[in-house]
Parts: C-alpha cells; structure tokens; sequence
C-alpha cells in the first residue's frame, strides 16, 4: 500500500511541478511585455504559484513520511 501512495503522490507532484513551471513561464512573459491590462492575470498567477508551492511542499512532506515506514 505504501509503495502505491508514493507512487500516487510522485505523480500528484510531478503535475504540479509542471503547473508551476508553466505559471512561472507565463509570469515571465507577461512582464516582458509590460502589459498593464494583464494585472489581473499577473494577480492570478502569483496566487497559483504560491498554492502551488504549499501544495508541493505538503506532498514533500507526505513522501518523506512514507519513506520512513
């Protein structure tokens, strides 16, 4: 059972990982544009980008708890 949480939240993670590439990669390029009409947008990706840090660092922490059992 253990093996298939883990498993389970690797992959969890790596989506996320891939989400926060993403909305880091379109931060990026909204500020290169300078782009004031994109403020809301600029407002929804920090936003997405800090809850998906928390929830990356919360599965972290439920994989580093499988490994010790």
């Amino acid at each position: 059972m253990a093996v298939e949480d883990a498993i389970s939240l690797t992959k969890a993670r790596s989506m996320l990982i891939i989400l926060l590439a993403t909305c880091d990669q379109t931060l990026l390029a909204i500020d290169a544009t300078a782009n004031v009409l994109d403020s809301d947008l600029r407002h929804d990706l920090n936003a997405m980008i800090e809850r998906t840090r928390r929830e990356v660092e919360a599965l972290d922490e439920k994989l580093r708890e499988l490994r010790t059992i």
